[in-house]
């Protein structure tokens, strides 16, 4: 039986159409984000019900970054909620806007430079955004926000972009922006990929576990297929890629550097049964491989709210930073994450 009649955010599922209307206890609803923010969401058409009933939201879920809002002035709450609106708006017709070039090879479009083409698009959109979040006071006049393409990969990530304040003295939060490909809707994959699934399984990790070591959903735009997350970067004083030593003079030494590329302290892995190498014939202390240090780490983690990333690994769990400015290992992709 397929889960839902219709097509993408309007699709009515059948949960709807079973039964008679009359009798169905009709139980309260505070908004989407709220609702996804409180449970685990096993299936796609379960994401899509909420969206259905929350017609205000305009398929988006999450809220705006707190520096973000807090630019927003606003005579009564109603006038608030207006502009935040429209500023969401505003960001989904500038990441409309950044299509990724793929134009038939013999039209006219083919033979301008790639590069160049796309260019053009992050300098259209990034001007069409700055203007609308000065008009909302949300930008200095001064100042301007810009898109850049980011280098990434996935089998359900279309682009990626990092968004960010230039000018003097910028203050507005840096956002990562994931464009999402298009999904069967029908297909299991997309009860754990993509534009519903995603942003539903972020709110409620977020929400159930205020842990360090996951990254920040700010929003998710169903119809706009993209979600906006915080922009994560190492410390300047610290490399991206985790390397240990072949080997360290003992367990403590192994212990410091440990925490200071990761911000895992070594006694967390050993409540979590996880055991951090070995001591060789020559009294030195030789680390287990960093993937099965920090991944399994991860894992045990999601296993205390009864999840599981199926798909997890060094490109999806980087180094970012905590709020004290140190180095911290994060997982910024959830596509794949399960309900034990």
């Amino acid at each position: 039986m397929k889960p839902f009649c219709g097509n993408e955010l309007y699709s009515i599922p059948h949960s709807y159409l079973d039964g008679n209307k009359k009798n169905r206890v009709q139980p309260a609803f505070r908004g989407v984000t709220e609702e996804l923010s409180k449970r685990f969401y096993k299936t796609q058409a379960e994401i899509i019900d909420e969206f259905i009933k929350d017609p205000k939201s305009k398929g988006i879920a999450g809220q705006l970054p707190t520096n973000w809002l807090a630019k927003i002035k606003a005579d009564t709450p109603e006038l608030r909620e207006e502009i935040i609106q429209k500023v969401f708006m505003s960001i989904r017709s500038a990441v409309k806007h950044l299509k990724p070039y793929n134009a038939p090879v013999k039209s006219k479009e083919y033979r301008i430079h790639k590069a160049n083409l796309e260019n053009k698009r992050l300098k259209e959109a990034s001007e069409y955004l700055s203007k609308s979040l000065r008009h909302f006071g949300i930008l200095e006049e001064t100042n301007s926000v810009n898109f850049k393409i980011l280098k990434v990969s996935g089998n359900f990530t279309k682009r990626a972009y990092v968004l960010q304040e230039k000018g003097k003295n910028p203050t507005l939060e840096k956002l990562f922006i994931k464009s999402f490909k298009e999904i069967n809707p029908l297909s299991s994959t997309a009860d754990y990929n993509g534009k519903y699934s995603e942003v539903a399984h972020w709110l409620y990790l977020n929400n159930k576990t205020k842990s360090p070591y996951f990254s920040k959903v700010y929003w998710g735009d169903t119809e706009g297929r993209f979600m906006a997350l915080e922009y994560e970067t190492p410390p300047k004083h610290i490399s991206p890629i985790v390397k240990f030593k072949s080997n360290y003079e003992n367990i403590y030494k192994f212990a410091a550097d440990f925490y200071r590329q990761t911000g895992i302290e070594l006694s967390n892995l050993f409540e979590k049964g996880i055991k951090p190498g070995i001591i060789n014939k020559f009294g030195k202390f030789e680390p287990a491989k960093k993937e099965a240090l920090i991944m399994n780490y991860l894992q045990q983690l999601l296993k205390e709210y009864n999840l599981h990333h199926t798909d997890l690994h060094n490109q999806n769990a980087i180094i970012g930073k905590d709020k004290s400015g140190h180095a911290i290992v994060k997982i910024v992709d959830i596509g794949g994450l399960v309900e034990l």
